[in-house]
């Protein structure tokens, strides 16, 4: 019999997943058959884990996840943005959510081994929150407001989403006046502005827009963190991004935008259409699939895996073998947590697959030990990266 060395515990979950749903190929059934000819401990979880009522159970008790009722909500999303490329990419993602709950199930069902991350209530998912400065200085917390009147535009909030709508003003009217919507650690939020652009915001995102385009001959918006941008189609005004460094030019698109200030690098990711990076005079390109790394002032093009990029604002991350202090880095701003590194060879250590956006951190950073040689230490709002011992 062929032997496999180091199953990880995530790829035994996810050859169970394919014998619970009779989908099991002959190599995944050798595997599954070495994995339980290692232990009777492995027999024994195996028989439980076919056990229906087991796996719902440990699945909600360790994920507090319904992948039934979070497939049956990103349906009804689809049904509003009728992207039905999307739509296969969220049914890997609903698949994922249960192959994790059996991964993690088994880690904390076997016998003897070691749970590498302390309980701790202190530190929480993101939710929805942003502040909408006006032009005119007034403050609005959209979080806990419906309707908001502007001077030249009125805007319909849900405290998920705020909609804008440009009103006619007078023609001869040259001031560009701009609002400001901040999206704090721990939050994020949705924008239509008034020209029809739906703009997701990531936490600590910053965007600055004008408060009518009606008397624009350019649409330009002002960002510093993560926003993804569904262009509304306008081929007298184009649409512009402007970053610190650089900025995005497109007429009517969808791509994203990863420019943190304290990130050394910043990343602009084409799902669709076309969009033009100027960086000082110098023009590049993006083609669907493609993304721009900007550098120490150089531009480097790749193709890439867009989903990974472009679909944060759901119900899982998704990483391409990504760092640990770049995966870190993201799961603070959301869980508004602190991260300390023993050692910088930690950071070193890379992962691929999803993480559940919404649940706790001790069962994300569960699933980060599954597959690296990590562990974690959660104290208060700290969180220790340290190697296995």
């Amino acid at each position: 019999m062929k032997k496999y060395n180091n199953i990880y515990p995530y790829d035994i979950a996810a050859v169970i997943l394919a014998y619970l749903r009779g989908e099991i190929g002959e190599d995944d059934q050798r595997k599954l058959e070495v994995w339980l000819d290692e232990s009777d401990s492995h027999k024994v979880l195996f028989t439980r884990i076919l056990r229906e009522e087991m796996q719902y159970r440990d699945i909600q008790k360790i994920l507090s996840y319904n992948a039934s009722e979070a497939w049956q909500s990103v349906k009804q999303k689809m049904i509003w943005k009728k992207r039905k490329r999307l739509m296969r990419i969220y049914q890997i993602a609903a698949s994922v959510v249960i192959v994790v709950g059996v991964s993690v199930a088994f880690l904390l069902t076997k016998e003897g081994i070691k749970t590498p991350v302390s309980e701790v209530s202190e530190i929480i998912p993101g939710r929805f929150a942003a502040k909408l400065i006006a032009a005119s200085g007034a403050v609005y917390h959209l979080d806990t407001l419906d309707q908001v009147e502007l001077v030249t535009s009125s805007a319909a909030n849900n405290g998920e989403e705020v909609v804008f709508t440009d009103r006619e003003i007078e023609k001869n009217t040259k001031e560009v006046r701009y609002n400001k919507i901040e999206i704090p650690k721990g939050g994020e939020y949705r924008v239509t502005l008034g020209d029809g652009t739906r703009v997701f915001l990531n936490s600590q995102t910053e965007l600055r827009f004008p408060e009518s385009f009606v008397n624009t001959k350019q649409r330009v918006v002002y960002l510093t963190g993560e926003a993804y941008f569904e262009v509304a189609k306008d081929s007298l005004k184009p649409f512009i991004v402007q970053c610190k460094d650089y900025m995005v030019k497109v007429l009517g698109t969808s791509f994203n935008v990863n420019n943190y200030e304290e990130d050394k690098v910043s990343k602009t990711t084409l799902s669709t259409g076309k969009v033009e990076i100027d960086m000082e005079g110098e023009l590049t390109t993006l083609k669907p699939g493609q993304q721009a790394i900007i550098r120490e002032g150089k531009i480097d093009v790749k193709e890439v895996d867009v989903e990974t990029y472009t679909t944060w604002m759901y119900e899982n991350f998704r990483f391409q073998s990504e760092s640990i202090e770049e995966i870190m880095t993201k799961l603070s701003r959301w869980y508004v947590m602190d991260v300390f590194y023993m050692n910088e060879s930690v950071k070193n250590y890379h992962f691929t697959g999803y993480l559940p956006r919404y649940a706790k951190i001790t069962d994300v950073l569960e699933l980060l030990s599954l597959t690296t040689n990590i562990e974690f230490n959660v104290k208060g709002k700290t969180v220790t990266v340290m190697e296995k011992s």
